[in-house]
């Protein structure tokens, strides 16, 4: 024993150095495992409880009668607001074509004299010359003919707007005054003409019809039953045609109907309740709703949202692909695969790193998808029950290793 004592006094630098160089090793071998793992950073996330399917526009329509044996030309242009008893088209006649002929003659002497005028720097002017510059950027690149019939009614629109503040900034006696004062006594006469068509409610303007305006009542939908509403899917399912015709489509008073089977989601379906749905065929477009109707079968659940929002770019559709949002977790995002299990030990787990180790933190998954789950710490009641002592818990930015 003496000997082994000896032997440790007089090397005790050899060993301290030894016993250096091997905590180095061992080191330099746990950081080089750790970066042949896979390292992932604890994030903010969000998981959508979904439903990918068709929703039917149901729309308070309002057809216009006019004698459909006359030509008609419109007055307010498609998708466009109207007033009750405001003219939204004419009938062809030779009066109406003498006043678009003043029309076009007045505009280009007005736009003669414009071009005299001098520079105005006025916060009127500045913002209109905003929109024409972003709509002017936005139409050339667009490829639908009737997004850029909309573009270039907002353009002349916008140009008009101008024109007016230009010539209100003239003397009154001034000939661009005296011009845009014409044109405005012409339009306000043309607007009471005897051959007008008048607007019997307010809404939107749309030309387009397709025979469905009257397959339902629009103020009773909420008391359909399954199968009046089943009609009504059936009906938007076939083969919808579409001729001319004139109606005004109620822009804040509409609903959409989702048929969508049981099972799955049925927990989160509430009546009163809002939601979100995302429109798939509008670019993804997100519009609020609230449940106001369900009612089910078997097989599946007939869901009546109501939207009291502006609807100016669906006026024209009945039926579109979309996905309803039925609930939406959000918190702390683990992958799926950094997520381990212990049936020993009765708990789920995470990997953190601490330092240049690992340890075991115990996590509990709120809602999880194929790839992606959001968890949270557990309790204190929930760690005291599990028998875990080190007091590790998972925060936002922790890194996580995947084995």
């Amino acid at each position: 024993m003496s000997k082994v004592v000896d032997f440790l006094k007089s090397n005790i630098k050899g060993i301290i150095v030894c016993i250096l160089i091997l905590s180095f090793i061992i080191i330099l071998l746990t950081k080089d495992s750790l970066k042949k793992k896979t390292i992932y950073t604890v994030v903010n996330g969000t998981i959508e409880q979904s439903n990918e399917t068709n929703l039917y526009v149901l729309k308070n329509e309002t057809l216009v009668e006019y004698d459909s044996t006359q030509p008609v030309t419109s007055i307010v242009d498609q998708g466009k607001r109207t007033a009750k008893g405001e003219a939204i088209a004419t009938y062809k006649s030779d009066s109406y074509d003498d006043y678009q002929n003043q029309i076009e003659q007045i505009d280009k002497q007005i736009q003669t004299l414009v071009k005299d005028l001098p520079p105005i720097y006025s916060s009127d002017i500045s913002s209109i010359n905003n929109e024409i510059l972003k709509y002017s950027i936005e139409i050339q690149n667009e490829t639908s003919y009737i997004k850029m019939q909309e573009y270039k009614t907002k353009l002349d629109e916008l140009a008009y707007r101008k024109i007016t503040v230009l010539a209100n900034s003239t003397p009154d006696s001034s000939a661009i005054r005296d011009l845009v004062n014409q044109r405005e006594n012409l339009v306000k006469i043309s607007k009471e003409s005897s051959n007008n068509i008048l607007s019997p409610v307010s809404g939107l303007v749309t030309y387009k019809i397709d025979g469905l305006e009257d397959s339902y009542e629009y103020n009773n939908i909420q008391n359909y039953d399954i199968k009046e509403l089943e009609d009504i899917i059936l009906k938007y399912d076939g083969t919808i045609n579409s001729q001319f015709g004139i109606k005004i489509v109620d822009n804040y008073g509409t609903y959409f109907l989702i048929k969508t089977e049981r099972g799955e989601n049925d927990q989160y379906i509430e009546q009163g309740s809002n939601y979100t749905i995302r429109i798939s065929d509008l670019e993804n477009k997100t519009i609020n709703a609230t449940l106001v109707k369900n009612v089910q079968n078997e097989q599946y659940n007939y869901s009546l949202f109501e939207i009291d929002n502006e609807i100016d770019d669906i006026i024209d559709y009945r039926k579109l692909s979309c996905e309803i949002i039925w609930n939406t977790y959000s918190g702390m995002a683990v992958p799926i695969n950094a997520i381990y299990t212990s049936e020993e030990k009765g708990y789920s787990y995470v990997l953190m790193v601490y330092g240049a180790d690992y340890v075991e933190v115990p996590i509990k998954i709120l809602q999880s998808s194929d790839s992606i789950a959001i968890v949270d710490n557990l309790s204190k009641e929930e760690i005291d029950s599990i028998g875990y002592t080190r007091g590790f818990i998972l925060e936002l930015y922790d890194e996580l290793v995947i084995q």
